[in-house]
């Protein structure tokens, strides 16, 4: 029986870099113009902008879980993968893109490897590509994420449930973390999965990172993330005439905190003016997908992945506070909301 894959799609939404996140402010090309702000830009980690330390993640995620389950060993399955992604991301809105027109078409590309040490203890590395057709003069527009360091523990529990523990270790390759003047970002994440049945698996994940920065703000004057906090909910179904076709959907959200940056006379600002201090930014992603597992070939695995969403890894995700008020489907949203294609391969 096919395992049912489980994707984690947001996560790196929630691990995307929040670099020169103004709170509150908008636009910005993002990571690739090291600008950050609430566009589309401000989107994987790194690539622009490798503060969190996720690149693009989705495809990766659902690759290195789709075959892993408790009845795998060490015995049935070699100790070392490699793997890359392709992933290709179109705006629906091509205008009116309050500085966001650099993410109109986007491409991702990755590459990981990873080994297990046991059959619960994983290392791993990897990097991401991004791509973009509006580059600054002299630019191919082809950018760096961060380079991440991986250790995930597995651990299989009574009724289905599997749990998994990672730590991340970053080190500033992109862009945007060197405009940050961001040393590292370790980060925790704990993931929850269930599978129901044979053809339903439910996943929860939440994630905690810290940002170790050389500075308050970064080149430009705008604040420096300190600490994110978010979390991922998403379900998938495995169609019973046909498995290897599955449907699904998630929804995710995080919250930022920012350092206060203060003028020449010592008194906080803000890009704000509704707030006196830096305020905690919260940002939401959404989406609805559907994946097609193709048959291995000479030992390579691969699957294809459609999706329509509000807010990727490679975009980044809309805020729902700017300004002072609460927007979740209007503003910034029209700068995330997309259509893309991935193609995940691993060996």
């Amino acid at each position: 029986m096919r395992k049912a894959a489980v994707g984690i799609l947001v996560v790196g939404i929630l691990a995307a870099p929040v670099t020169a996140y103004a709170a509150g402010g908008v636009g910005g090309k993002g990571e690739t113009g090291g600008k950050g702000g609430n566009g589309p830009g401000a989107g994987p980690s790194g690539g622009g902008g490798g503060s969190f330390g996720s690149g693009s993640g989705v495809s990766e995620t659902r690759a290195q879980n789709a075959d892993k389950s408790p009845e795998d060993t060490a015995a049935t399955q070699k100790r070392w993968e490699v793997g890359g992604t392709w992933e290709t991301h179109r705006l629906i809105r091509q205008e009116d893109l309050g500085g966001a027109g650099s993410n109109k078409l986007v491409n991702v590309l990755g590459a990981y490897a990873r080994y297990d040490l046991t059959a619960n203890d994983r290392i791993g590395l990897r990097d991401y590509f991004y791509e973009r057709f509006v580059a600054d003069s002299g630019e191919t527009g082809l950018r760096s994420d961060d380079l991440t360091a991986t250790y995930t523990r597995t651990q299989y529990l009574p009724e289905q449930f599997t749990f998994q523990g990672s730590l991340w270790l970053t080190a500033p390759t992109s862009f945007t973390s060197q405009k940050q003047g961001l040393i590292t970002s370790p980060t925790v994440v704990l993931q929850l999965d269930k599978r129901l049945g044979r053809y339903v698996t439910v996943s929860a994940r939440t994630l905690g990172i810290a940002f170790i920065s050389k500075y308050r703000m970064s080149e430009g004057g705008s604040a420096n993330p300190k600490y994110r906090l978010g979390g991922t909910l998403e379900g998938e179904v495995a169609m019973p005439f046909h498995e290897a076709l599955s449907l699904g959907a998630d929804i995710a959200t995080s919250y930022v905190w920012y350092y206060n940056v203060g003028d020449a006379e010592g008194r906080s600002t803000t890009a704000d003016i509704n707030f006196a201090n830096q305020p905690i930014q919260q940002r939401w992603a959404a989406e609805i997908f559907a994946r097609y597992t193709l048959p291995p070939l000479i030992g390579i695995k691969s699957d294809i992945t459609l999706a329509f969403a509000n807010g990727d890894p490679s975009l980044g995700s809309a805020s729902v506070l700017h300004d002072g008020t609460t927007q979740v489907l209007t503003g910034t949203a029209r700068q995330t909301l997309e259509v893309y294609a991935a193609l995940a391969v691993r060996y």
